[in-house]
């Protein structure tokens, strides 16, 4: 009976194994180092662009805040101040020129309850350039009054609408009972001047 007896001092180890599996480890982790360092580098080039965006996007607010203030200064100057109120007024032109009796009356036609109707109608134009209507109403109850200023803020025609006095008055029919009338103010903005919707609100 034979037996083998390996005498060498280093016994024989499979070593390409062991290198080929740890090769591919190193890989591996070089692979996924290089990902996070080419992440980390894209970040910070992203943040350092963005940073000199809005970097600048503030020295060119700064500077319009610079000019704003430089005109208003020029205009307030006691020599500009026709201008000033000339191209005021000349604002005010335009503005009215938004006002259209035919779409007001239409528009007051559309949300009027019923049992109410209209006395007179007065608009002016508010300091901040809106359209503000002054409306005297006449109907047999205040619940009427409330049915429009309800209609009103409904509406995209109509802003800020409320009644400022209620009173009532005899009919003058010769018919027993009162009449209530109503003072409503409401800020009027024309179809014209309304803002366009936004592309996919569906309307």
């Amino acid at each position: 009976m034979r037996y083998r007896i390996n005498l060498a001092t280093q016994p024989y180890q499979n070593e390409r194994r062991f290198y080929s599996k740890w090769s591919a480890l190193l890989i591996l982790a070089a692979v996924v180092t290089g990902i996070l360092i080419y992440g980390a580098v894209s970040g910070w080039r992203t943040s350092r662009v963005m940073g000199q965006k809005i970097a600048v996007e503030k020295e060119n607010l700064k500077r319009l805040d610079a000019q704003e203030q430089a005109d208003l200064a020029i205009l307030n100057k006691p020599e500009n101040r026709d201008v000033r109120e000339k191209s005021q007024v000349l604002n005010g032109l335009i503005r009215r020129k938004e006002f259209s009796w035919t779409l007001i009356f239409a528009d007051m036609e559309r949300i009027m309850p019923t049992r109410i109707h209209v006395i007179s109608i007065t608009p002016r134009l508010a300091p901040n350039n809106d359209i503000e209507l002054r409306l005297m109403v006449a109907g047999d109850s205040r619940e009427k009054a409330i049915e429009l200023i309800q209609h009103m803020e409904a509406s995209k025609e109509f802003r800020d609408s409320r009644v400022l006095s209620e009173s009532n008055t005899p009919k003058t029919t010769g018919q027993p009972g009162e009449v209530t009338l109503f003072e409503v103010s409401a800020v009027y903005v024309p179809a014209g001047a309304q803002p366009p919707a936004a592309e996919g609100s569906g309307k």
